[in-house]
């Protein structure tokens, strides 16, 4: 099976999921060199109630401070600056097999820094796509992550509970009022039973002005959850 490895990767050599240089063949780490001394997970000062960076004594972030955020909590393994060629090729170029070490990153982060939430986790949840736009791209990436994770840190994931019913425009295509307005009314629960008394934890693979994740928090809330998290793979920074 080795033998048959190695040979596969005469013709698809394997690639830092980060930068996408070349690896050497037989080369079983998923990041370069360069990448192994110069990447840093997220750590020290960040907002407590998004997980960015923050470069004063303030508790939270000024988006967060401006915003009304009904999660508890979130976190991020990566600023999105920092990793957005990874992120592009995950989404756009339908790297679907990035999801693994991607997903199990996340993971080791989670174990690393956060501890205590495997123990308070009851439910992990992906943010959803719309069915069209899922169809299309052939997988919902926040889906593909959610799954990784939850076998990580061994945790039920329910994929097809909660629902994006509405087509919305692009979000990165809108300002942040437009953002609000383009997605009310877009999701919905299916089965509240499953949720209801739970701490849920939302997986999403960038955190940007949060409306997204907002918004599902909302539903969640509404359908009887006890508690909302979110862990993003990045979050932007510079608000």
């Amino acid at each position: 099976m080795r033998l048959f490895y190695m040979f596969l990767q005469w013709f698809y050599p394997p690639r830092c999921i980060l930068c996408g240089k070349i690896m050497k063949i037989g080369d079983e780490s998923i990041l370069c060199e360069h990448c192994q001394n110069t990447i840093h997970w997220k750590e020290g000062n960040v907002c407590q109630k998004c997980g960015c960076s923050v470069y004063t004594s303030e508790k939270y972030c000024n988006r967060c401070q401006k915003a009304n955020f009904v999660f508890e909590k979130g976190i991020a393994v990566f600023s999105y600056q920092t990793i957005r060629q990874t992120i592009f090729h995950f989404k756009f170029r339908y790297f679907k097999r990035d999801a693994i070490p991607l997903g199990k990153i996340m993971g080791d982060y989670l174990l690393t820094y956060y501890p205590e939430w495997k123990e308070k986790v009851e439910l992990i949840i992906p943010v959803p796509m719309f069915e069209k736009k899922q169809k299309i791209r052939g997988f919902n990436q926040s889906e593909l992550l959610a799954e990784v994770l939850a076998e990580r840190i061994h945790k039920q994931c329910s994929k097809n509970n909660l629902k994006r019913i509405r087509n919305t425009t692009p979000q990165n295509t809108l300002n942040a009022e437009q953002r609000k307005q383009n997605l009310k009314g877009a999701f919905a629960l299916e089965n509240n039973q499953e949720i209801d008394g739970k701490t849920i934890l939302l997986i999403d693979d960038i955190f940007t002005t949060g409306t997204t994740v907002n918004e599902c928090a909302k539903i969640l809330y509404h359908n009887g959850a006890k508690k909302v998290l979110f862990f993003a793979l990045c979050v932007a920074e510079g608000e």
